[in-house]
């Protein structure tokens, strides 16, 4: 008679133990599932949000880069951070992709718009103290390279350089 009691209480916790597990499979999996959707498609737009230009510029060899240089020494002033006038004197270029659908197109256009590029990169370094503009300098080529893309609408600039800065 004990064996039939103990049996017979084993057999309900078995059936209760698969009842349970029942439910938690239902009411967990499907939450779970979603939740790694929304994990899925959240690094999905981190991963856009991330991509730089340097990455565009790794997949373009180097005999598909020309490079335009702007003949003269741009001069611009920068933000006040005391009583004195701060300049930044540098020379400017641009990295071109050749192979890029727009190049034959738009090369051309270059030394045209070129006192339109120059303004762009006035009006960049002069939100910048002398102080600001040795730390962000990156910055600053990202923010004019944009601009420049959008002046022409197109991205065969891959990249802005600006060479021998003297800051005074």
């Amino acid at each position: 008679m004990k064996k039939n009691i103990l049996t017979i209480i084993i057999m309900a916790m078995c059936l209760i133990n698969i009842v349970l597990s029942a439910v938690l499979i239902f009411t967990i999996v499907p939450s779970a599932k979603k939740s790694v959707a929304l994990v899925n498609k959240v690094a999905q737009i981190i991963d856009l949000e991330l991509e730089s230009p340097e990455d565009k510029m790794a997949d373009i060899g180097v005999s598909d880069i020309e490079t335009h240089m702007i003949e003269e020494r741009l001069t611009t002033i920068l933000a006040k951070s005391d009583d004195q006038d701060h300049y930044a004197v540098f020379y400017m270029s641009l990295s071109l992709n050749k192979t890029h659908e727009d190049y034959s197109e738009l090369k051309d256009y270059i030394p045209q718009y070129e006192n339109e590029m120059k303004e762009i990169v006035a009006d960049e370094f002069a939100k910048y103290t002398v102080d600001e503009v040795l730390d962000k300098k990156d910055d600053i080529k990202d923010q004019v390279l944009m601009r420049i893309q959008e002046l022409f609408k197109s991205d065969f600039i891959i990249n802005v350089s600006f060479g021998n800065i003297l800051y005074n």
